[in-house]
């Protein structure tokens, strides 16, 4: 018997509650205002009834928000890596009514900017932000999101923002783990692998300011086809991600190279596939799907408080079958 145009009176009647209780249970806030389990149950048997969807537009003038969270990251929206944060952080919206509003600013600063605007205009409640990173390692457009953050609530995605609350995996303490790990193993002979803004990260900066309080400056590398051809310069190669070191590794046994024989690999992210892959890449794990939802936790602690607070989570090294000595 559904009915695309009944109303929240219809729900409130056929449940046999008042229609703030009705409101209460279609706006998440069940919990909130104490309704009972059986009320819920005959509120939801009556939304089923009813196939009953909320206006959205009327919600929004009546309570002066959109429910609408707008989820903003630096690079491909698709990466499995992004896509394990943003399920997180579904997750832990999921009951509170809100709904992503998603883009990407394709590690470009004023895409960053004009995809911010597109969300003002959405009239989002709040935004996570995976900020672009400049060549110095800042934010080029950090006065703008703490603007921003005067107005609405505002979470920094793992990357520390300055004046702003975040939520991330020590990106310094992930660049030291692998550092210290391939010192254990004698590598002195050491490279980076990465393309374009990685030599920026915190992780690239903090694993050469490692060696180089040691006299060393590791070796910079592009591709991982450059990395094969002066692979006889170094012992040891940290990637700024695990598809790079899936791809090294699958091009080094291609040309019959043998890993960590020749020399040894580490990447990032922890990706689950790289358990799949023979020899299994050493990576540094990063929290993703909790960190997603300490995100969710904090924007909806800003919703309710009007303030919310950063949360660091510490990554983890796995060696992983490519670690070998020097």
């Amino acid at each position: 018997m559904a009915n695309k145009r009944a109303k929240l009176s219809d729900i409130a009647r056929e449940a046999g509650v008042s229609l703030t209780a009705a409101s209460f249970y279609i706006n998440g806030k069940a919990k909130q205002y104490k309704l009972s389990p059986a009320t819920c149950e005959r509120l939801e048997a009556a939304v089923r009834k009813y196939d009953y969807v909320p206006n959205l537009f009327a919600r929004a003038m009546q309570q002066n928000r959109t429910f609408l969270i707008g989820l903003l990251v630096r690079d491909r929206i698709n990466s499995s890596f992004w896509s394990d944060i943003i399920a997180g952080i579904e997750n832990g919206i999921a009951a509170s009514g809100c709904h992503l509003v998603l883009a990407g600013s394709h590690v470009d600063a004023a895409g960053e900017l004009d995809a911010i605007r597109q969300m003002r205009a959405k009239g989002v409640d709040g935004y996570v932000v995976s900020p672009v990173i400049g060549g110095d390692g800042g934010f080029p457009n950090l006065s703008e999101l703490q603007e921003l953050a005067a107005f609405r609530p505002v979470v920094g995605l793992n990357a520390e923002l300055p004046g702003i609350p975040s939520v991330y995996n020590d990106d310094v303490i992930g660049g030291r783990l692998v550092a210290e790990c391939f010192r254990r193993h004698g590598h002195r002979r050491v490279a980076l692998l990465g393309s374009g803004g990685y030599f920026a990260l915190p992780r690239f900066r903090a694993f050469e300011a490692f060696f180089a309080e040691r006299g060393i400056a590791p070796l910079r590398l592009s591709t991982p086809a450059e990395a094969l051809e002066r692979c006889s310069e170094f012992s040891a190669v940290f990637c700024g991600n695990d598809y790079l070191a899936a791809a090294l590794c699958s091009n080094a046994a291609s040309a019959g190279i043998r890993i960590p024989d020749r020399f040894s690999v580490i990447g990032y992210d922890g990706l689950d596939w790289l358990k799949l892959l023979s020899p299994r890449p050493g990576t540094v794990v990063q929290h993703k799907g909790e960190l997603g939802e300490a995100i969710a936790a904090q924007l909806l602690r800003a919703f309710d408080c009007g303030s919310c607070e950063s949360v660091r989570f510490v990554p983890q090294l796995e060696i992983g079958d490519t670690v070998g000595p020097a």
